[in-house]
């Protein structure tokens, strides 16, 4: 009986050395699969960072506009060109001319970590603080709207603009040239309360101001929209139907105050200045319809802004301010100046 017992723990211990011996076998495939993987993974994570690093890398960059128009239209179409050089990508946002929700977009890319944003602020002022937020967290930060000093974030954000306020006055300088010194003016803003639209508005007055023969009669800020533009001017006729001129920020504008023009008769009587100079504006200015244009392509500020942020990635040396040129558009060289 004591042999029979014997005989069988003996078994029973074979049985549980051999269940152990499998257990263990399997724990180790298992540690043995899980290494291989992870570095498998690891590898291919620090092969992609290094093709990254050699060829700029997949960025994300976010386009944060104050509204979007026919003028962002062309603009974000060549920042999609240059991303698709790049190997970038891209989002626009649009703040419909609402600047909490053009606060809330920019603090929307810094949580989804964008490498780098353009803006248009639609206050500057009121965007500075989460701009410099932006910068902070390490996102390059393009604004195409000149920062005062004042506002502290000029050491940490770039620009790449043009003079604003300089456009107006170039605009109420050759008008004056081409149309005298005398007369009756009204004003078409952009978007109330930007500051783009009021150095513009700025730039006019400083120069128009020094004629005492004309008079600005008004001035409506239509937000960049034709058919509001097209009202305003409307209303301007009906009350002031000796006026002269309207000097108008922006041609899309521009074609809205012509057709108000046109419908009161009085195309022989009221000229237009406009700026912004799109394809549309050529046979306007080749018809007299607009008495000249101001060229500064939406195109060329994407292109020189996703230069700039190029070289910021590649860790270049940049100029923080770039300032770009406008140009005169008249009946002389409208075939030939730049335009989107």
């Amino acid at each position: 009986m004591k042999k029979i017992i014997a005989i069988l723990l003996c078994l029973l211990l074979t049985i549980s050395l051999v269940a152990c011996s499998g257990s263990s076998k399997s724990t180790d495939n298992a540690s043995s699969t899980g290494s291989t993987d992870s570095a498998k993974k690891d590898t291919d994570t620090k092969q992609e960072e290094t093709k990254q690093e050699s060829t700029g890398g997949t960025k994300k960059i976010g386009i944060v506009v104050a509204e979007y128009n026919e003028w962002n239209h062309l603009y974000y179409d060549e920042i999609k060109r240059k991303c698709e050089e790049y190997g970038w990508t891209s989002e626009i946002f649009d703040a419909a001319q609402d600047v909490n929700q053009q606060i809330n977009l920019v603090n929307s890319c810094i949580a989804q970590k964008f490498d780098a944003i353009t803006i248009q602020p639609a206050d500057n002022a009121a965007l500075a603080p989460v701009m410099k937020k932006a910068a902070d967290a390490g996102i390059i930060v393009v604004s195409h709207y000149d920062m005062d000093p004042s506002l502290g974030i000029n050491d940490v954000i770039y620009q790449v603009l043009f003079g604003q306020k300089q456009s107006g006055i170039l605009q109420a300088e050759t008008y004056v040239k081409m149309a005298g010194e005398t007369g009756k003016v009204a004003l078409i803003g952009g978007l109330t309360g930007a500051d783009n639209a009021r150095q513009r508005s700025e730039g006019m007055r400083e120069v128009l101001s020094k004629y005492p023969g004309i008079e600005i009669v008004a001035e409506v800020f239509c937000d960049w929209d034709r058919q509001k533009a097209m009202a305003a001017a409307e209303d301007i006729i009906t009350a002031h139907p000796d006026l002269n001129a309207f000097l108008v920020q922006d041609d899309g504008m521009a074609w809205g105050v012509y057709e108000a023009i046109e419908a009161a008769g009085k195309t022989d009587q009221i000229k237009i200045a406009s700026q912004g100079f799109y394809e549309s504006s050529i046979p306007a200015i080749k018809e007299g319809k607009f008495m000249f244009s101001i060229s500064y392509p939406a195109s060329f500020f994407a292109r020189d802004a996703m230069d700039l942020i190029k070289k910021v990635f590649d860790g270049e040396e940049v100029e923080r301010i770039q300032v770009l040129g406008m140009e005169l558009v008249t009946v002389d060289n409208v075939d030939t100046a730049p335009h989107d």
